[in-house]
């Protein structure tokens, strides 16, 4: 198993060329349990950098990012382990099957649930409150969400608002990899939001790839 992080922070490390242009840089990083492969999405073509990380030899993808809050249940600080996803993105390279006929991967169910239960495991041992079901929304990486987006993604059944879900993961589906999301709320939805320090996941996605190792 080799596992691959997805942050929301840019990364040092290397780039690799791929049939779809140069990937974001790559970091390998070494943590209590396997070592890791970390990216951002950056202005890399996603294809690219998931292309890499697979060629890499990354098994699993899961995207570690700090979020907004669309429901009244979640605080800052709160952790959580979606089980679903809405992609309110548009624009961007979703497929590597753009040129060919025919392409299409089932996105049921949206997370790989042997990923979710080992990230669920993890968080039960480090926080008092971790939500294990919740629907990630997914918007645009160059901006934040308006206030107004905010009630509409609310209204449309989203619990967390984030920006660097799509399109890597459900490529990283086609090329065969696991995928799953560990979200941090650091924010309210549509709120005035200051750059936070890097998201600290280290703890809780070694003790998840131990989880995960064993099942």
């Amino acid at each position: 198993m080799m596992l691959a992080i997805l942050t929301n922070h840019a990364q040092a490390g290397q780039t690799h060329e791929t049939p779809y242009g140069t990937s974001a840089p790559i970091e390998q990083v070494q943590t209590e349990g396997p070592p890791l492969l970390v990216c951002s999405q950056g202005y890399a073509d996603p294809r690219a950098t998931v292309h890499a990380l697979k060629t890499l030899g990354a098994t699993h993808l899961w995207l570690c990012e700090a979020v907004g809050a669309l429901s009244p249940l979640l605080e800052v600080g709160d952790w959580l382990v979606p089980d679903d996803y809405i992609d309110g993105t548009r624009g961007q390279h979703y497929t590597y099957f753009s040129e060919k006929a025919g392409g299409y991967v089932q996105q049921v169910p949206p997370f790989d649930p042997a990923s979710r239960e080992a990230l669920i495991g993890a968080l039960q041992a480090v926080t008092p409150r971790p939500f294990t079901r919740g629907v990630y929304v997914c918007v645009s990486n160059t901006r934040l969400e308006t206030p107004a987006e905010a009630t509409f993604w609310a209204r449309a059944g989203g619990h967390v608002v984030g920006r660097f879900l799509s399109p890597c993961l459900t490529l990283a589906r086609e090329l065969d990899m696991a995928v799953a999301v560990l979200a941090c709320v650091t924010r309210v939805g549509g709120a005035a939001s200051r750059d936070a320090a890097p998201l600290r996941y280290e703890r809780i996605i070694a003790a998840a790839a131990q989880l995960l190792i064993g099942s």
